[in-house]
């Protein structure tokens, strides 16, 4: 039965990854330029025939890879240190 002043949404499969529970909202500061990078790699993903993921799922993945990697962080000192150690780790990595 309709609620009046309600139309009918139809029907349709969940195209996102279900969000798991237990997770915490952060907040984060970021550039123009990563800010640009994330509207360029959603508008890519639905050029082809993908779905654009929100940028919280996009830095849900780049954070769950970055555990993968076994990440020397002796001597970090700045962020472009962290940086260029992931980078490393990366690259070891395939």
């Amino acid at each position: 039965m309709e609620q009046k002043g309600y139309r009918r949404v139809r029907d349709y499969k969940r195209f996102r990854s279900e969000v798991e529970k237990g997770l915490h909202k952060v907040t984060i500061t970021i550039s123009d330029e990563v800010l640009d990078w994330f509207y360029q790699m959603s508008r890519r993903m639905k050029k082809s025939k993908g779905y654009k993921l929100p940028r919280s799922y996009i830095i849900r993945v780049l954070i769950n890879v970055c555990m993968k990697l076994d990440i020397n962080v002796k001597g970090v000192k700045t962020e472009k240190d962290l940086e260029e150690r992931i980078l490393e780790a990366v690259k070891k990595h395939q």
